[in-house]
Order: C-alpha cells, then structure tokens, then sequence
C-alpha cells in the first residue's frame, strides 16, 4: 500500500502501547436537558464512565452536553445552561484528575444570556472551554449571527468542541437510519466547509476548534473541494480563495478520532492535518465500552505512527487543548 508502512524506523506493533490517554470525546447524561426522551438515552454515571476509563487506559475524559439547550428558549435556555455547567463543575471538582469539561451555552437566538454564561462557565466555574452543536435550526457555524460569541471565544483562545446534530432538511431523506451512522457525518461537512468558505475559520483563527468524528466525510472529499472551489466559487457574496487557503483552513483544525480509526480514515487524516491536530475520542457513553479497545488496537498497529505520534495523539495534543487539566494530572504525578 503506502510506502509509509515500510518505514523501518517505527516500531512493531506489537511493540506499542498508548497510555495515559484523554478522552477529548465524552459525555454526561442528566435529567436537567436532553433532546431525547430518558428512556431512549444509554445508562449513564459517574461510576460507570470511571471504571471503562479505568480498563482502557483512558486517564481523563473530558466531558459535554452540547445539544442539550437547544429546545428551550430566552431564560428557559439561559436557566438550563447554568445547572448544566454547574453539573459540570461539581463533577470535575470531586474528581479533578479523572474529568475535565466543556461549558454549555444557551441557544444562538440568546447573545445576550449566551456571552453571559460563557464569562460565568470560564471565569467561575473554571470549566475548560465551550461545547457546541454544528447547526441550530439549519444555521451553521461561520454564518455571521454567530460572529458575537465567536469573536468573544477569539479574545478568549479558547477551546471549542464542536458536535454534530441531524439537519431539519436531512429528515425527508434519512432512509430510517439512525442519523449517527450517516447525517452527523455530513453535518459535520458542512460546518467544516461553511467555516472556510465563509471566512470565519481565517477571522476566529485562535479558537481552538476540535471537530469529531475525524472530520466526518472531509478528509475524502479534500481534493473534490478545493479542485471545485475554483470552478463554482464558495457562494454567493463570498470570494474565490485559492486551493492552498482551503487546505490550510481544513488544517486548521482539530480532528478527534471517534469511530474514525480505519487506516483509511487515519492515512486520510494525515494528509490533510499535522499530526499535532489529532486526538483521541470514544463518545461515552453513547458508543458502547466494547468500542475502547478496537480503536486503541488500531492506533497501535497503525504503521503510519511513530511511538511518538502514538503518544502524542493519546495525551500530548489533547494536553495542549485543555492546559488547566493537564496541569492537575501532571500535579497529581508529583504528588
């Protein structure tokens, strides 16, 4: 296949091991909010995430609940957000080695509450960046109602961790499939894509933008876009931008590897990001604890790796998105 896999400098599979790995992909499920009826959600708690961390090697996850304020509106919204990240902080403040947590915001239509709550979950509760869905109601990141907040998360450098939701046009044409398998893969395409081509992910460059899934269909269609960019354009209003700028916006952000471990998915990936921009991801507890260990197994026989890369896709890079928590982990190692 590639010639990459003969690298006679990497080591053997067998050979390797991913320790001490973060989680950059998981999440909590409360009776406070949720889009779905408790009896439809997979068993949740704090007990149950440890002890599957505990047996794959998964030293910290860090935890979500990005869709979780986006069926309530004005204080409703705003009330839900803050005994959400008040949930958040109480979790990760018993167990502030094992957890970190990613703020939930109220829904777009709220600026005004949303740059509120986002000040109150970074600044007081300490949580370690904001979580949020790709859409809402159909409106995708890097159209310019979302400038605001996005301008506030730029002054903030923060780290902003970006899950998929099914489009309201997708559902005439969902096939009965459970919109996980298909539709958050696509979502995810068209925020990626909205983000460049608007010139959102170019004006907001350091917010730190993690996008799961490995990114869901861009990696193969990378070639298609930036080749048809230039023929159709990237929109009405919007100017050409040059092959070279697409990819380096696709680069740009940051890849999480939930369910995206094949090796074509991983030899993709590394042609379009630096190694540096992806991490680890299992999407607790919504995939099944059986799902751990496959995914570390093809990191770990992915040739395409060096030991190092290994390591710093298990922990190093995901350290660098979430400083605060990689500052008590490494305090609990001294203690």
């Amino acid at each position: 296949m590639s010639n990459v896999q003969k690298n006679d400098n990497l080591s053997t599979p067998a050979a390797r091991k991913m320790t001490g790995i973060i989680d950059v992909h998981s999440h909590i499920i409360t009776t406070l909010g949720s889009q779905a009826p408790m009896d439809k959600l997979p068993p949740w708690s704090i007990e149950q995430s440890l002890s599957i961390m505990d047996a794959n090697g998964v030293s910290a996850s860090v935890l979500s609940l990005p869709d979780s304020t986006s069926h309530a509106k004005g204080p409703e919204a705003c009330e839900l957000a803050r005994r959400i990240n008040e949930q958040l902080a109480d979790i990760v403040s018993k167990h502030p080695t094992r957890f970190g947590a990613m703020a939930t915001l109220p829904a777009l239509a709220e600026t005004d509450g949303l740059l509120e709550e986002m000040a109150y979950a970074l600044d007081t509760l300490k949580l370690d960046g904001v979580a949020t869905t790709t859409s809402t109601d159909d409106i995708y990141l890097g159209d310019t109602r979302y400038d605001p907040w996005l301008e506030e998360m730029n002054r903030r450098e923060i780290t902003l961790f970006v899950h998929p939701v099914p489009a309201k046009a997708s559902r005439s044409v969902d096939l009965g499939i459970d919109v996980s398998i298909l539709e958050f893969m696509f979502d995810t395409t068209r925020m990626l894509t909205n983000m460049i081509f608007s010139g959102a992910k170019k004006r907001f460059s350091k917010i730190k933008i993690i996008s799961t899934h490995g990114g869901g269909t861009i990696p193969y269609l990378m070639t298609r876009i930036d080749t048809l960019e230039k023929v159709f354009g990237p929109g009405k209003g919007r100017p050409h931008l040059r092959p070279e700028e697409v990819r380096e916006g696709l680069a740009s952000f940051y890849y999480d590897l939930t369910a995206a471990t094949s090796p074509a998915q991983l030899f993709g990936l590394q042609q379009m990001v630096p190694l540096s921009h992806l991490a680890m991801g299992f999407d607790n507890p919504f995939m099944p604890a059986s799902t751990f260990p496959p995914a570390i197994q093809d990191m770990q026989r992915w040739h395409g790796f060096s030991d190092t890369d290994v390591s710093s896709i298990g922990h190093r890079n995901a350290e660098s998105l979430y400083p605060a928590l990689a500052g008590r982990l490494q305090q609990s190692k001294v203690a």
